[in-house]
C-alpha cells in the first residue's frame, strides 16, 4: 500500500539535496517561459494572435523538458544534472507524442458540443473574445451544451489523475501509446489518492497565484504603471506569478516521481529508458 505521507517526505528530501543542480531547470524550464508567456497573453491584441500562440506553444515545450529534467534527476540523481538533461532530452518527443494523443481523444469526445454550437449558428472563432457569452443557443441546446461539458470535464479531470504518471513512465520505461497504458494501469487502487493529493496541491497553487495577482498586484500598481503591457509593474507581478508556477511545476514532478518509485518498488538510479 503506497503511503503519501512518505512519498511526500521523499519528494521534500530530494528537493532539499538537489536544489543546487534543479535551480537553473526552475529559472530556465519554468520561470522565464511563463512570465514570457503571462506578459505576451497581457500584451493582446497588441500581439498577434498567431505570434501569441507560437510562444505559448515553446514555453510548453520547455516545461514540459523541464519536468522531464526533475523527473530524470530523481529516478537518478547520482548521475547528476547533465544525464538528467540527456534523459529528458532524449524523452521529450515520447512525452509529447502522448500528450498529443491525449489531445486527439479530448478532441474526439468535444465533437458533440462543438456540432451542437456550430448547428446553432454559433462563430467558434469569437470564443476568445466573449462570443460563447453572446451565443443565442435553443432551450435544449444549451442545457445538452451545459451538461455534457460538466460531463466531459469530470472525465477530463479524472483522466488527469488517472494518468499522473505518465511522464515518469515515459522517462523509465519509454513507450507512447504503451505509456499512456502503463500509467492508467499503475494508478490502479490509489486513485482516490491521487486526487486528494493532487486536489491540495491546485487549491494551495491558485489561492498562492490569486494572491500575487490580485493581492501584490494591486499594491504594486499603486506605485507602478500597470497600463503598458510590458510596464515594471507588469513585469513584477508577472515575474512573481511565474515564481509560484515553478514551485508548483517543480514539486508536481518530483512528487511524480517519486510516486512512481513507491508504486513500482523501483530505487534511485533505476535506468531510464
Amino acid at each position: 500500500m503506497v503511503n503519501m505521507g512518505n512519498v511526500w517526505d521523499r519528494t521534500t528530501e530530494f528537493l532539499s539535496e538537489n536544489m543546487r543542480a534543479l535551480l537553473p531547470v526552475i529559472l530556465l524550464a519554468f520561470l522565464i517561459p511563463h512570465t514570457v508567456n503571462t506578459l505576451i497573453k497581457g500584451a493582446a491584441p497588441a500581439v498577434p494572435s498567431a505570434l501569441a500562440q507560437g510562444i505559448a506553444l515553446i514555453c510548453g515545450l520547455i516545461a514540459i523538458w523541464g519536468q522531464l529534467v526533475v523527473i530524470a534527476l530523481a529516478f537518478a540523481p547520482d548521475g547528476g544534472r547533465s544525464r538528467a538533461i540527456s534523459t529528458a532530452t532524449g524523452s521529450l518527443g515520447r512525452a509529447v507524442g502522448a500528450m498529443l494523443i491525449l489531445l486527439a481523444a479530448t478532441a474526439v469526445l468535444a465533437v458533440p458540443v462543438i456540432a451542437t454550437l456550430v448547428a446553432n449558428g454559433v462563430d467558434l472563432s469569437t470564443f476568445g473574445s466573449g462570443g460563447m457569452a453572446q451565443a443565442n443557443l435553443s432551450g435544449a441546446a444549451s442545457v445538452f451544451v451545459s451538461l455534457y461539458s460538466l460531463v466531459l470535464g469530470i472525465v477530463v479531470l479524472v483522466v488527469a489523475v488517472k494518468l499522473a504518471l505518465l511522464y515518469p513512465v515515459v522517462v523509465a520505461e519509454g513507450g507512447v501509446a504503451a505509456a499512456i497504458k502503463r500509467a492508467w494501469a499503475l494508478s490502479r487502487g490509489i486513485v482516490w489518492k491521487m486526487i486528494g493529493v493532487w486536489l491540495l496541491f491546485v487549491i494551495v497553487y491558485f489561492v498562492a497565484l490569486a494572491a500575487i495577482t490580485s493581492g501584490i498586484g494591486t499594491v504594486i500598481g499603486l506605485f507602478a504603471d500597470m497600463q503598458n503591457p510590458f510596464s515594471v509593474g507588469r513585469i513584477v507581478v508577472a515575474i512573481l506569478g511565474g515564481a509560484v508556477t515553478a514551485a508548483f511545476t517543480l514539486i508536481v514532478a518530483a512528487f511524480s516521481a517519486q510516486l512512481y518509485r513507491a508504486v513500482t518498488g523501483r530505487q534511485q538510479g533505476v535506468p531510464a529508458a
